[in-house]
């Protein structure tokens, strides 16, 4: 028995069919159409033939998936080919629109038309960022009253100084440095280049703990706590030797002997410096940073102070004059949201006469738990806006004349300077000066010396560590001058001593607006005044100016030795 036929067709019976049925739309096509001129009708055997060939073929189709004709595709690349940049056919192509060009006559400036590539040229020529064009250079160093923990020099030529000194130029340059002499102007002490380099790297501090590191420093560091802290007896014998350290430097400012001096301690470093430094006409300190508390405690201790560093709308004096009339608030600064409501509440206050507010809201139906609590939360409110700054630079603190001396009343007995835990406990704030005092330490910065290779070239190096003063900074820049060799320096700041330069830009500019007051007369005998502070007369000259230009914080400096000139 034969089994039954399968449904599944093989794929040449497909063809088969698929062949038929492209034979009958064929002949069902040329029925349609009338047949051409016997001229131009091929035969009927080539007619076959090229019917048979299509059916046999089949058309081919076109892929539904490309994405464009290869003819069209060569003939567009022909066609863009063909185009020059320059002309304005490449636009109008890439626009895909028709363009008609007219050849412009011989006689015509091409370079005047408006065309496209001319205003292109021009536009491009009109907003090209222009490089500076000359770089400000300067005979005089600027001053930067922040202090630097590194200094590195490097220049193409040796400089003219080793690390190992002579006996002889090592006690001149101790000599020079200790009595404040001029080692250029001497005839008895040694003026060679690298007793001088030794003169600049001295300075004075106190206390002197070698197995402690006292500058730079810093209370976020965390180890072990020291001996210190248990033995009350070395405790306050390093407080009392620095307590009469501190009074000796502060003494010899007075006296314009020494023209300025640090106080480093855990959580601040403040500045003092002396009448007659950059116009301002009597003694002052800046402390930086400062806390909500510790204005507060400067200000139960009578210290009236500025801070010059906060927006204008946001800046108060403590004193009594520049105080808002019939001020209530007692703070540090006004806040700019709080002013408005400030003034309204005094006004308030000024017409009820002696009535208490609080009176005044209970008799509304106020209880005194909604009362107390109203006043909680606009305690918090000014809390809040007065610690906004603190630990930063907008927190210096800057007092003058009496209170300069109130400040350092303050600092003189204030024990919570001196830290009760980590590596510096009990250990009083480094004092660093550039001239001697009671109980200060001559120390040395420490000098290393390499050599970097860069781009092919061969550069020595100087390395400085240490505290680096600003007269150093001046005294050592003189010594490079004198080599004559080109040089450059980089800075590191001890950060909480950025905000001093900032601040003495402010203080100098507002002492410049009164130049012409009665009061400032004593300006004209400032560099007369400060002639025995260690200070060389012509950086004496230059550190007394008022001008507020000189005052800058700087990170690299360049000296052209060509013209003896700075750039930073």
């Amino acid at each position: 028995m034969n089994p039954p036929p399968s449904p599944w067709k093989r794929p040449s019976e497909v063809m088969q069919l698929h062949k038929l049925k492209k034979r009958k739309l064929a002949l069902q096509e040329r029925m349609k159409h009338p047949s051409v001129s016997s001229s131009e009708e091929p035969s009927s055997q080539e007619t076959s033939a090229l019917d048979f060939s299509r059916l046999l073929e089949g058309d081919k189709r076109k892929n539904p998936f490309s994405k464009s004709n290869p003819q069209q595709t060569k003939k567009a690349k022909t066609d863009f080919a063909e185009l020059d940049e320059s002309n304005d056919k490449t636009l109008f192509a890439l626009l895909k629109l028709p363009a008609k060009v007219e050849k412009v006559p011989q006689e015509l400036d091409t370079n005047k038309l408006s065309t496209f590539s001319n205003l292109l040229q021009k536009f491009t020529a009109e907003h090209s960022v222009e490089p500076d064009i000359a770089v400000k250079k300067c005979k005089h160093l600027p001053i930067d009253w922040a202090l630097k923990s590194k200094l590195r020099l490097m220049s193409p030529k040796p400089f003219a100084w080793t690390a190992k000194l002579k006996a002889s130029e090592e006690a001149s340059g101790i000599t020079g440095f200790v009595r404040c002499l001029d080692t250029t102007t001497s005839s008895t002490l040694d003026t060679s280049p690298r007793a001088r380099f030794h003169q600049t790297c001295l300075y004075w501090q106190h206390p002197q703990l070698p197995w402690l590191e006292l500058f730079p420093r810093s209370s976020g560091r965390v180890s072990a706590t020291s001996f210190l802290a248990g033995n009350e007896e070395v405790k306050q014998a390093l407080h009392t030797e620095w307590t009469e350290s501190f009074r000796s430097l502060f003494q010899l400012l007075r006296a314009r002997h020494c023209p300025y001096f640090y106080v480093c301690a855990n959580t601040f470093t403040c500045l003092f410096r002396a009448a007659g430094l950059c116009g301002v006409s009597e003694p002052c300190a800046l402390i930086s940073p400062t806390t909500r508390g510790f204005r507060q405690t400067l200000r139960q201790e009578d210290v009236e102070f500025t801070m010059p560093l906060r927006p204008d709308k946001k800046r108060l004096n403590t004193s009594d004059e520049d105080r808002p009339k019939n001020s209530s608030f007692d703070s540090c600064y006004d806040t700019m949201d709080d002013t408005n409501v400030k003034q309204e509440a005094q006004e308030q206050e000024e017409g009820s006469g002696d009535e208490d507010p609080d009176a005044f809201l209970s008799q509304l139906g106020l209880e005194a738990e909604m009362l107390n609590r109203i006043n909680n939360q606009q305690a918090r409110i000014v809390h809040t806006a007065e610690s906004s700054v603190d630990s930063a630079a907008e927190s210096l603190v800057f007092a003058r004349g009496a209170d300069a001396q109130a400040l350092f009343n303050f600092l003189l007995n204030c024990k919570s300077i001196v830290a009760a835990t980590g590596p510096l406990a009990g250990v009083p704030p480094t004092l660093l000066a550039p001239t001697a005092f009671h109980g200060g330490t001559l120390q040395s910065l420490n000098v290393r010396e390499s050599v970097l290779h860069s781009d092919n070239k061969k550069y020595f190096s100087i390395e400085l560590r240490g505290p680096i003063l600003p007269s150093t900074v001046h005294s050592l820049f003189d010594v490079l001058k004198d080599s004559g060799a080109q040089f450059s320096a980089t800075f590191a700041h001890h950060s909480p001593t950025v905000a001093f330069s900032w601040a003495a830009k402010a203080i100098a500019q507002d002492e410049s607006s009164k130049e012409n007051e009665p009061n400032h007369f004593a300006k004209a005998f400032n560099k007369e005044n400060l002639s025995d502070c260690g200070i060389s007369e012509e950086m004496l000259q230059h550190f007394c100016s008022s001008d507020p230009s000189i005052v800058k914080p700087l990170d690299s400096v360049k000296y052209n030795a060509e013209d003896n000139t700075y750039t930073w």
